[in-house]
């Protein structure tokens, strides 16, 4: 049977979608990269080596406009273990994103590893006003806007408020709010979720404008799914997204559950979601569900180095639980003053403490949480009436 150009196009299509997970376990796309680091002045290139949309991401945070991409290939995976070992002497570092089959390949080899993504759960199993003094500024300024804008909640079981959440509020709101990096669910996912929990609406008079989707499971109420009433920038100002989350916690906690699991964030500790999720004092988790490491390795301390986790702190994995990264390029000393302000930045439950990189060190400074909250140092914004 002859086929025509259209099945012909099928079928390599059909090859192709067969032969990626497999090749991708052994192959993988590399990229160098070529810069400006944001926040700084410094010509940065990097080595990324990812089969995963991490590299999207990572390209529009670190770098302070669009980067060049001076060369484009596919990589062996077990040869990237040479490649790490010679490096080329203008690669300031190389981040790779490799399946987790790989990790003793390269043990010993890479300076730190993390996931993708973290987890963040809310424990509220303590009364309300522990709950509250955990809360940082943020939210204790959105309960003045719920009083404010006599903001109120209605929960909902309707699929014709689910399908008005999806389509404008969950849509506009996620596409406004992440652009090209929108990771969209599609409406059969959400509607699967939605049946097995509720759809939460913040109401300013007998207006919905924010929607979060919720269900609960082994006594912890799953906040799915968000969205703002178009997207629009008045609602956000009224409070409409935060107040999703304070109340979300008020309603888990008047039905005795113990926990509020908000789900998965970007690996990063400047990453606007985390953030946002730590304001509530959520602690952090490791990401169990992920199947790749995401491997730093730096041919050598430097500046720029310092730099790049300076402006992108990460969350990172170690024998001894999670840790951040952060850079600074100052001095090998850190001040108490220092200290106290990073771990004033950075704090949140589940991290151990701080690893503090500057270009003078092959050897990071270890900022200890613990020790910071027994002095007395309590995290910036958290606290108070």
């Amino acid at each position: 049977m002859r086929r025509g150009p259209e099945g012909n196009l099928n079928l390599l299509k059909a090859l192709k979608h067969w032969i990626y997970p497999t090749a991708s376990k052994y192959f993988s796309r590399a990229a160098l990269v070529e810069g400006v680091l944001g926040k700084t002045d410094q010509p940065f290139r990097c080595l990324l080596i990812d089969n995963s949309p991490f590299t999207e991401y990572l390209l529009h945070k670190a770098f302070a406009e669009p980067a060049h991409i001076a060369k484009k290939w596919k990589i062996w995976i077990p040869a990237l273990k040479r490649l790490i070992g010679e490096p080329p002497l203008d690669l300031d570092m190389c981040i790779a994103v490799l399946p987790q089959r790989y990790e003793s390949n390269f043990r010993g080899l890479y300076n730190f590893k993390c996931r993708e993504w973290v987890r963040q759960v809310l424990d509220i199993s303590d009364p309300w006003d522990s709950i509250r003094r955990r809360f940082h500024k943020n939210p204790k300024e959105t309960e003045r806007k719920i009083r404010k804008h006599s903001l109120s909640i209605r929960v909902s079981n309707d699929t014709g408020d689910f399908d008005s959440f999806f389509y404008q509020m969950y849509l506009p709101h996620t596409l406004k709010q992440f652009g090209s990096l929108s990771n969209v669910s599609t409406y059969e996912y959400m509607r699967s979720v939605f049946s097995r929990g509720f759809l939460l609406l913040v109401m300013d008079g007998d207006k919905a404008i924010s929607g979060g989707i919720c269900f609960a499971c082994d006594g912890a109420l799953t906040f799915s799914r968000l969205g703002v009433l178009h997207g629009e920038e008045r609602y956000l100002r009224k409070g409409a997204q935060s107040a999703l989350y304070y109340f979300i916690i008020r309603l888990a906690k008047d039905n005795n559950l113990q926990k509020v699991d908000l789900m998965k964030s970007r690996s990063f500790l400047d990453d606007g979601v985390y953030r946002h999720k730590r304001e509530w004092g959520a602690t952090v988790y490791p990401d169990d569900e992920s199947e790749s490491w995401v491997y730093f390795f730096i041919p050598r301390a430097s500046r720029k180095a310092a730099s790049f986790f300076e402006s992108n702190p990460v969350i990172i994995h170690t024998e001894n639980g999670l840790k951040g990264v952060v850079g600074i390029n100052s001095g090998i000393k850190l001040p108490d003053e220092a200290r106290r302000d990073l771990m004033g930045q950075f704090y949140a439950p589940g991290i151990e403490s701080l690893l503090v990189l500057s270009p003078h060190s092959d050897m990071p400074v270890e900022v200890s949480f613990g020790d910071c909250i027994h002095n007395g140092v309590r995290a910036r914004g958290i606290g108070g009436n």
